[in-house]
């Protein structure tokens, strides 16, 4: 029996409401904004992920940033993320756990001095993808903050939720100074939606080209992901400062910065029938593969791929001319032939000259624009050519393949 919940005007099914996209949408919003604080970071600076808060970032003059992320997948009528609320829960459990943190007798400040100082030097910062709304009373109290007090007391007399009133009462248990001051402390950036975005301008401010942003946003995603997993598990804290993000992740940026082409491993799709390919069919026929080599196939595969849209991706983005992506093939086809000539010379003509051919042509590392390849890269360049077909490693390859 299917089972729904309504909400609104949708319905979820009891499947889809255990399967917490929204919690898990929550779990990436903060950690795209915790990458995004790191590629911010300046000398002597550092950002932590649910260290302090959700994110927190520590700067040179001993200050520090407490950041508190709410998103929420709720749209209003017009597809917008709704609006926060003045009684909005999570505006008000925000400012709960800020007030707790302020008075946290365990980290000694319970008296009012030690407050005083924890909140002078600290800047509070909610971030959501939630709408802004000009109802909401509370801003009034950023703007006025001798006022927050009579304003908060305003709002308490509305609320209805006892949770909400419970945490409102933790923001009114601070003292009229601390309360005074951690109002002007506090942010709130609403419409933050883009937050992959917001890393991938901040690599490109790096004064990286447009057309490899999002190459080492990819790796740099991957890489610290899994560091902080493994952080993780080894019971350590996930917090990067400024000096060990230059020591571990600077060579993603250094490398797209360089003037060697950047071979990308985002190629096409296999074909359905690995076999069924001109360059595999000549390297059976010869005997260097069987009908079973369904590995050493999609290998050889891959390496003619990633030759073949390497290629396409440099001629696309400039970083090749149609000339030197010419040059390319017909160094490929000079190396061969070359070959060719030298073992076929005369009237040889059995399977064997074939593949020692083959094997030698395997052993050459061929250049684009000056820039010498990897031997996986040289040699699915000869596959490439060799599947047009243009080359081929029997005497009479020509009359048999093209």
């Amino acid at each position: 029996m299917s089972v729904t919940q309504k909400n609104g005007n949708t319905e979820r099914s009891v499947t889809d409401l255990a399967a917490a996209d929204d919690k898990a949408i929550g779990f990436e919003y903060q950690y795209y904004y915790f990458l995004y604080k790191v590629l911010s970071l300046n000398k002597g600076e550092s950002a932590g992920l649910e260290v302090k808060d959700d994110v927190h970032t520590e700067l040179s003059d001993n200050h520090q940033i407490l950041v508190q992320l709410k998103h929420t997948v709720q749209a209003d009528a017009s597809g917008k993320p709704i609006n926060l609320t003045t009684l909005d829960s999570d505006l008000w459990k925000t400012l709960s756990n800020w007030s707790k943190i302020i008075s946290d007798a365990k980290a000694a400040r319970k008296d009012l001095k030690a407050q005083l100082s924890f909140v002078k030097k600290t800047e509070f910062l909610l971030v959501s993808n939630k709408s802004e709304t000009k109802g909401n009373a509370f801003m009034k109290a950023l703007d006025k903050p001798p006022e927050a007090r009579k304003i908060v007391e305003g709002i308490r007399k509305s609320a209805t939720g006892p949770k909400t009133i419970e945490f409102i009462d933790d923001v009114l248990s601070l003292d009229d100074e601390v309360l005074e001051h951690f109002i002007r402390r506090i942010r709130i950036n609403l419409g933050e939606d883009e937050v992959v975005r917001k890393c991938k301008d901040a690599i490109e401010s790096c004064k990286i080209r447009p057309d490899r942003v999002d190459h080492i946003f990819r790796d740099l995603d991957s890489q610290i992901r899994q560091d902080n997993f493994i952080a993780v598990r080894n019971g350590e804290k996930i917090r990067i400062t400024f000096s060990e993000f230059q020591k571990k992740y600077r060579c993603y940026f250094d490398r797209e910065r360089s003037a060697d082409l950047v071979i990308r491993d985002n190629y096409k799709s296999f074909p359905d029938a690995l076999a069924e390919q001109t360059f595999i069919k000549q390297l059976i026929d010869i005997g260097d593969l069987s009908l079973n080599d369904v590995g050493r196939m999609a290998s050889f595969t891959e390496y003619m791929l990633c030759v073949e849209c390497n290629l396409e991706v440099w001629g696309q983005q400039g970083e090749l001319t149609p000339d030197e992506i010419e040059k390319f093939k017909s160094e490929v086809q000079l190396h061969w032939d070359n070959n060719f000539r030298s073992f076929y010379r005369g009237e040889k003509n059995d399977d064997s000259i074939a593949l020692m051919l083959l094997d030698e042509i395997r052993k050459v590392y061929i250049r684009v624009s000056g820039v010498s390849m990897d031997l996986s890269f040289s040699n699915g360049g000869f596959y490439l050519i060799s599947n047009i077909p243009e080359i081929g490693w029997l005497k009479n390859w020509e009359e048999k393949y093209k």
